[in-house]
This record gives structure tokens, sequence and C-alpha cells, in this order.
């Protein structure tokens, strides 16, 4: 593990999972193709703290999902706001508002 992060860190959009992966980059983020029938999808993230680890979140453009956990996501694929609090579990936690993870 690198450095951990507590400053804010941008979320950088990649295209696809793949990219994700492959980049590493703390904070970065990738969506889903398309929303499923409900309009829900899945964004896709390297923890902020500079760990390496990837997860995927479910969020719904305008709405939270009634799964949960789950997220309300701003539409943006370039400055994403996600509510309530993200909590990468052992990692990191705060908040992704305007492209810009913060810690709590």
């Amino acid at each position: 593990m690198g450095e951990v992060k507590t400053q804010p860190v941008a979320a950088v959009h990649l295209d696809g999972w793949k990219e994700l992966v492959e980049r590493k980059i703390p904070g970065s983020v990738s969506f889903s193709p398309f929303p499923d029938e409900d309009g829900e999808q899945y964004m896709s993230y390297v923890c902020p703290c500079g760990c390496g680890h990837q997860s995927n979140l479910l969020v719904g453009n305008g709405f939270k999902p009634s799964d949960s956990p789950s997220w309300q996501w701003n539409g943006s694929h370039d400055k994403p706001t996600l509510t309530p609090s993200v909590h990468h579990v052992g990692h990191w936690h705060g908040w992704l508002t305007d492209g810009v993870w913060r810690s709590c």
C-alpha cells in the first residue's frame, strides 16, 4: 500500500472497469454503460486512500435506489456527487462531491 491520502482527491473518470483496474488511480471512477430497467447502475471506483482496492456502488441518477447499500448520484461522469457518504471499510470514509473525494 502506498501513502494514505487524507487530502482531497480528484475523481478521475475512466472509460470502463478494465481501465480502472489497470491504472488504479486513487479516486478514479467508471460507470456501467447503461442503467437497468429501474434506472439503477453501478459506479466502480478505486479507493481514494491510495490502497489500490476497487469496489462498486449501486447508484441512481437523481434518486437513491431502494436496495441497500446504495447512493443517489447527480448524473455527472466528470464531477460526480454521491449521497450519503462512502465508507470503504478499513481504508477510507468521506464524501464524493463535485468530482472530489474528501475525507470525513
